[in-house]
């Protein structure tokens, strides 16, 4: 099979997945990246990366920041990572089936160098293969303020699934514009403070087909775990929460208090401590639960849709294409309450409206919602 036909087939096999965008990338362009950008480290010899996206639906993002329920967002979220996985083991299986070259895979999420022992000891940890870096490799976007990619069509509220093939295909064009526009709002709605509000992270500069990506520093990577898994998630001001009911607004917390085992205590109290209510416990446990599945695995992609929870992701999901979109998001959000248990587990919001008065309610559980579909 010629290497324009063999690109024409995996681009159909991604966009018959539900992909929306798709490119190629070389290996050329990667060679100044960090060192996520080596796809020697997954595959040696390696002259492509094959790249694609599933982007959230405006529906589900709107329903989700106004606290009306979640589970649309967790179907796309198992569309991007299972379905997506899925997608790059047939993708990798055809070039290999059809073609002398070789191709592996890329896990969407999980699969860190040195493993969750690098997050212990370094506080973050880092793909084998950067979908993001590929992404930008492959002409899907730039890196934006929060470090993820943006693309022109969607934003940054996209999936990211690929494989890395020996196969030399044909580059895309990379993208021209950098679709973000340096809004912040990204910022505005992380309840961690992961990443800065001003200063770019400089460690080490992210260079792909010439051009440097930016993107704003980091902080702790436990910041981001624990507010992105559910455990904890309160805004500055105090009004609204993630869908979590730990309402600890880690951003108001001293970074030297932070360096003092802070996140272990915090853990401990919201999994182990008496002094945190029984149900709430239950709930956080569940939450253990679920990430020790996927660090068994060390694949998202094998992760049931059961234990696909999203509580956060706002950085990633709200960075949609139309900045008038994005700011609409955050009003939403602003305005959407915070998120209680009842002695029985269930879920339920207390919000204010526009007349100030308390509306309570209980959002759709996965099976209420799933039987009315």
């Amino acid at each position: 099979m010629e290497l324009k036909e063999l690109k024409k087939e995996v681009k159909k096999l991604a966009f018959n997945s539900g992909a929306k965008l798709f490119g190629v990338g070389s290996r050329e362009r990667l060679k100044d990246a960090p060192p996520s950008g080596d796809m020697d480290y997954c595959l040696p010899g390696a002259q492509s990366c094959i790249i694609w996206a599933y982007p959230n639906s405006i529906e589900a993002l709107e329903n989700y920041f106004s606290k009306k329920e979640r589970m649309s967002i967790k179907i796309h979220q198992d569309i991007g990572y299972a379905t997506g996985w899925k997608t790059a083991l047939q993708v990798a299986e055809f070039i290999e089936n059809y073609t002398e070259y070789k191709a592996h895979p890329v896990i969407p999420n999980g699969k860190y160098r040195g493993g969750v022992e690098s997050i212990r000891k370094n506080g973050e940890a880092f793909p084998d293969f950067s979908l993001r870096y590929g992404a930008v490799a492959a002409g899907l976007g730039h890196l934006g303020w929060s470090g993820n990619l943006v693309t022109k069509e969607y934003g940054g509220s996209v999936y990211l699934d690929g494989v890395l093939t020996t196969a030399p295909l044909d580059p895309d064009p990379m993208a021209k514009e950098n679709n973000c526009n340096n809004c912040k709002i990204c910022q505005k709605v992380c309840t961690t403070g992961y990443v800065a509000k001003e200063e770019p992270e400089e460690r080490q500069p992210t260079i792909i087909g010439g051009v440097k990506q930016t993107y704003g520093k980091r902080g702790s990577y436990m910041k981001c775990g624990i507010g992105c898994a559910g455990w904890t998630g309160l805004s500055l001001d105090e009004t609204w929460s993630t869908w979590t009911v730990d309402h600890t607004c880690l951003k108001k917390v001293p970074d030297d208090e932070l360096n003092r085992g802070y996140f272990g205590n915090l853990l401990k109290t919201l999994l182990r401590s008496k002094e945190t209510p029984r149900v709430i416990r239950k709930f956080n446990n569940r939450i253990a639960a679920s990430f020790a599945n996927v660090g068994k695995t060390e694949n998202v992609g094998l992760r049931p849709i059961e234990d696909t929870n999203p509580r956060c992701g706002n950085c990633n999901f709200i960075c949609v294409a139309d900045p008038k979109k994005r700011t609409e998001l955050y009003n939403m959000l602003k305005t959407s309450g915070k998120m209680y248990l009842d002695e029985k587990g269930q879920e339920y919001i207390k919000k204010i409206d526009e007349n100030g008065k308390e509306i309570v309610y209980s959002p759709p559980t996965w099976e209420e919602y799933s039987s009315n579909q």
